[in-house]
C-alpha cells in the first residue's frame, strides 16, 4: 500500500472512531431529526464525523449535511450512519461508510454549486459495521480488505445457486436462487467482495452516492464488477443525483440481472 493510501485510511479511521465514540452512549435511537427521513442518531454520527473531516482539511459531501469545501481537491463522501432504520429500531446491522475521492478534474465548479461532477476519482474507501467492527477497507491498485486480510468475491457466474443482496422491490422473479434485503447498501456491497453475497442490485435507482461509493470502490478491488443499470457514473458531487449501483462476483452474473433495476422503475 502506497504512503498516501495509508494516509487517507488513517483519516477514514479517524472519522468511524468519531462516529463509533459519539454512537456508543446514545439513547434517542427512536427520535427523529430535522428532515422526515433523518433520525437524530444520523446528526449525532455527522457531526461526529465533520470535526474530523474539517480539521483535515478536506472536502465533505455528507447525506446529512451536504457538500462543503475542503482546502484542496480531496472530498470524502460521507454516510455517517447506512441503515439508520435499522439503527433505530435496534436491529443491529448497519455501517459508516467513507469514500475519499480526488475531485481535481471534476467539470465546472462543482463543489460550489453542487452539479453532478465528470472526473471525480475514488481514492480510498472504507465501510465499518458499528455493531461487530468488522471493518472493510480499499485503496486504489491495492486490493480490498477485510480486517486487514485480503477479500475476493464469490466467482459465481449464474443464477443457480447465487444468493443477492436488493434495494427495493421488483415487479418480476429475478434469475437468482435467494434474495436477501438487509438494510445496509454499504454493508451488503462489501458482502459482495468478500463472497458472502454473489450480487447487488439496487431495483429502484434511489441511492445517493454516499450509500454506495465506499462499497463499490472495495467491490471494484476485490475483482467484483461494478456498475449502473443505465451505464451513468457512479462516482459524483450531486447531494441530489439517484443512481442504481450494481455488483456482482462476476460480468456472466451481472449480465444476468442486467435489465431489472430499469423495471423496478417503471
Amino acid at each position: 500500500m502506497t504512503g498516501a493510501g495509508d494516509s487517507w485510511l488513517d483519516l477514514l479511521r479517524c472519522a468511524a472512531d468519531a462516529v463509533q465514540t459519539a454512537l456508543a452512549g446514545f439513547d434517542r435511537w427512536h427520535v427523529g431529526g430535522d428532515r422526515p427521513d433523518q433520525y437524530a442518531l444520523d446528526q449525532v454520527a455527522d457531526a461526529a464525523a465533520l470535526e474530523v473531516l474539517d480539521a483535515a482539511g478536506v472536502g465533505v459531501l455528507s447525506e446529512e449535511s451536504g457538500l462543503r469545501n475542503g482546502t484542496g481537491s480531496e472530498v470524502v463522501i460521507v454516510d455517517p450512519v447506512d441503515g439508520s432504520t435499522n439503527a433505530s429500531r435496534r436491529i443491529p446491522h448497519y455501517s459508516i461508510s467513507l469514500c475519499l475521492v480526488d475531485s481535481s478534474e471534476a467539470r465546472g465548479n462543482a463543489l460550489n454549486v453542487g452539479a453532478e461532477a465528470g472526473g471525480v476519482t475514488p481514492r480510498a474507501g472504507l465501510v465499518r459495521h458499528l455493531v461487530s467492527g468488522e471493518e472493510f477497507t480499499a485503496t486504489v491498485g491495492d486490493g480490498a480488505h477485510c480486517n486487514g486480510q485480503p477479500i475476493s468475491p464469490s466467482g459465481r457466474t449464474s443464477g443457480e445457486r447465487a444468493v443477492i443482496g436488493v434495494s427495493g422491490r421488483s415487479g418480476a422473479d429475478l434469475p437468482v436462487w435467494q434474495v436477501r434485503v438487509l438494510g445496509s447498501a454499504a454493508l451488503d456491497l462489501c458482502a459482495v467482495a468478500c463472497g458472502r453475497l454473489d450480487a447487488y442490485l439496487d431495483l429502484n435507482s434511489n441511492h445517493g452516492v454516499w450509500d454506495y461509493a465506499a462499497g463499490i470502490l472495495i467491490c471494484a478491488e476485490a475483482g467484483a464488477w461494478t456498475g449502473e443499470a443505465d451505464g451513468r457514473e457512479l462516482f459524483h458531487l450531486e447531494h441530489s443525483g439517484r443512481r442504481g449501483p450494481m455488483a456482482a462476483g462476476t460480468a456472466q452474473l451481472a449480465g444476468l440481472l442486467d435489465g431489472f433495476g430499469r423495471r423496478g422503475r417503471r
